[in-house]
């Protein structure tokens, strides 16, 4: 006779990486945030900041932002004319309102924030260098986006990595 597989056999305990508060992630979800930013709109604030905050917008930031509006699922779904008017949108808000980027911060699905901060490190990179400008961007936004200062770092030291080949 076969060895019959046993289904109730206990599950390896999860290691401390793979477990996620439930608690936090579901209120998170049940809160309704009342905001006139679109993800799109507040997705792309933050990667035109990240590539403005330094004064200089380079070429590299911005084919980094092209490339990243074609193959992102938040903004491919936005045609041209869409994209133009939430970048003047974007732009406005951000003249306009003296916590904007906070707003825009907000705004963003609570999963979603960290890989869009990954983008704005990306994208402050590209150019080959991190200013102190830069460096104090990406700290505001992460604690506008409430990510965990090791979760933070963890994402500049991977990408500080990629980025020097």
């Amino acid at each position: 006779m076969a060895e019959v597989l046993n289904i109730f056999q206990a599950a390896p305990e999860p290691t401390q990486s793979a477990t996620f508060d439930l608690d936090k992630l579901t209120e998170e979800f049940k809160q309704q945030r009342n905001t006139d930013w679109s993800v799109p709109e507040a997705f792309l604030c933050l990667l035109l900041s990240a590539a403005a905050v330094d004064g200089n917008v380079a070429l590299e930031e911005q084919a980094e932002i092209y490339a990243l509006a074609r193959r992102s699922r938040a903004l491919k779904s936005v045609n041209a004319n869409q994209l133009a008017a939430a970048n003047a949108s974007v732009n406005q808000r951000l003249k306009d309102r003296p916590n904007g980027l906070q707003e825009a911060c907000l705004s963003l699905p609570a999963d979603m924030r960290l890989p869009v901060f990954a983008h704005c490190v990306d994208i402050i990179l590209a150019d080959g260098s991190l200013l102190p400008v830069e460096a104090d961007f990406l700290n505001k936004i992460m604690t506008f986006m409430g990510l965990d200062a090791v979760d933070g770092k963890r994402v500049m030291e991977v990408l500080l990595v990629k980025n020097r080949f």
